[in-house]
Protein backbone atom coordinates (compact mmCIF):
# COMPACT_ATOMS: atom_id res chain seq x y z
CA UNK A 1 0.00 0.00 0.00
CA UNK A 2 1.64 2.93 -0.88
CA UNK A 3 2.31 5.32 1.83
CA UNK A 4 0.31 8.56 1.05
CA UNK A 5 -2.78 5.70 1.19
CA UNK A 6 -4.34 5.72 4.24
CA UNK A 7 -5.22 2.44 5.47
CA UNK A 8 -8.93 1.32 5.93
CA UNK A 9 -10.64 -0.28 9.64
CA UNK A 10 -11.69 -3.72 8.27
CA UNK A 11 -14.48 -5.99 10.30
CA UNK A 12 -13.12 -9.44 9.79
CA UNK A 13 -16.17 -10.77 11.06
CA UNK A 14 -18.24 -8.97 8.71
CA UNK A 15 -16.20 -8.94 5.63
CA UNK A 16 -17.00 -5.23 5.62
CA UNK A 17 -14.57 -1.98 5.19
CA UNK A 18 -15.39 1.63 6.91
CA UNK A 19 -15.88 3.72 4.02
CA UNK A 20 -17.36 7.11 3.93
CA UNK A 21 -18.81 7.12 7.23
CA UNK A 22 -20.00 3.44 7.08
CA UNK A 23 -19.45 0.00 6.88
CA UNK A 24 -19.65 -1.42 3.56
CA UNK A 25 -19.35 -5.25 2.60
CA UNK A 26 -17.46 -5.97 -0.80
CA UNK A 27 -20.69 -6.49 -2.64
CA UNK A 28 -21.98 -2.52 -1.43
CA UNK A 29 -18.30 -1.42 -2.81
CA UNK A 30 -18.61 -3.18 -6.07
CA UNK A 31 -22.34 -1.39 -6.57
CA UNK A 32 -20.95 2.32 -5.67
CA UNK A 33 -17.88 1.49 -8.35
CA UNK A 34 -19.96 0.46 -10.61
CA UNK A 35 -22.82 3.88 -9.96
CA UNK A 36 -19.75 6.11 -10.64
CA UNK A 37 -18.72 3.84 -13.64
CA UNK A 38 -21.77 4.40 -15.22
CA UNK A 39 -22.42 8.22 -14.56
CA UNK A 40 -18.94 8.82 -16.34
CA UNK A 41 -17.33 9.34 -12.17
CA UNK A 42 -13.90 8.24 -12.54
CA UNK A 43 -13.10 9.30 -9.22
CA UNK A 44 -12.92 5.61 -7.88
CA UNK A 45 -9.16 4.93 -6.50
CA UNK A 46 -9.88 5.75 -2.81
CA UNK A 47 -13.15 3.30 -3.55
CA UNK A 48 -10.72 0.45 -5.43
CA UNK A 49 -8.29 1.04 -2.73
CA UNK A 50 -10.85 0.19 -0.27
CA UNK A 51 -12.17 -2.66 -1.86
CA UNK A 52 -8.42 -3.88 -2.65
CA UNK A 53 -7.64 -4.24 1.25
CA UNK A 54 -10.50 -5.52 2.04
CA UNK A 55 -10.17 -8.39 -0.02
CA UNK A 56 -6.39 -8.81 0.90
CA UNK A 57 -7.87 -8.49 4.81
CA UNK A 58 -9.84 -11.51 4.48
CA UNK A 59 -7.73 -13.43 2.33
CA UNK A 60 -4.94 -12.61 4.72
CA UNK A 61 -6.50 -13.67 7.84
CA UNK A 62 -6.27 -17.22 9.86
CA UNK A 63 -8.82 -19.11 11.33
CA UNK A 64 -8.03 -21.12 14.85
CA UNK A 65 -10.54 -23.30 16.87
CA UNK A 66 -10.22 -23.25 20.17
CA UNK A 67 -12.40 -25.81 22.91
CA UNK A 68 -13.33 -23.74 25.56
CA UNK A 69 -15.44 -25.80 28.77
CA UNK A 70 -19.23 -24.66 28.80
CA UNK A 71 -18.79 -22.17 31.53
CA UNK A 72 -15.67 -20.24 29.71
CA UNK A 73 -17.65 -20.00 26.09
CA UNK A 74 -20.87 -18.84 28.21
CA UNK A 75 -19.00 -15.86 29.75
CA UNK A 76 -17.38 -15.16 26.27
CA UNK A 77 -20.41 -14.52 24.77
CA UNK A 78 -22.09 -12.67 27.54
CA UNK A 79 -19.04 -10.13 27.11
CA UNK A 80 -19.38 -10.04 23.63
CA UNK A 81 -23.32 -9.35 23.88
CA UNK A 82 -22.60 -6.77 26.64
CA UNK A 83 -19.74 -5.34 24.39
CA UNK A 84 -21.99 -5.33 21.01
CA UNK A 85 -19.16 -6.99 19.26
CA UNK A 86 -19.18 -10.75 17.69
CA UNK A 87 -17.91 -13.37 19.51
CA UNK A 88 -14.29 -13.22 17.15
CA UNK A 89 -13.93 -9.89 18.17
CA UNK A 90 -13.38 -10.29 21.86
CA UNK A 91 -11.08 -13.49 21.03
CA UNK A 92 -8.68 -11.32 18.78
CA UNK A 93 -8.92 -8.10 21.64
CA UNK A 94 -8.20 -10.98 23.95
CA UNK A 95 -4.97 -12.66 22.04
CA UNK A 96 -3.80 -9.42 21.21
CA UNK A 97 -3.86 -8.21 24.73
CA UNK A 98 -1.86 -11.16 25.93
CA UNK A 99 0.63 -11.05 23.08
CA UNK A 100 1.48 -7.33 24.25
CA UNK A 101 1.61 -8.27 27.76
CA UNK A 102 4.04 -11.44 26.95
CA UNK A 103 6.30 -8.61 25.00
CA UNK A 104 6.37 -6.37 27.68
CA UNK A 105 7.26 -8.92 29.93
CA UNK A 106 9.89 -9.63 28.42
CA UNK A 107 11.19 -6.41 28.36
CA UNK A 108 10.89 -5.49 32.13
Amino acid sequence: MPASEAPFEIDLDQEKVFFDSRWLSRTELAEMLAQRLASMDYNIARLSAAVEQLDRAVQAAESFSVRLSPEVAAQLRDTAARQSMPVGAVVREAVVSYLVGAALSKLG
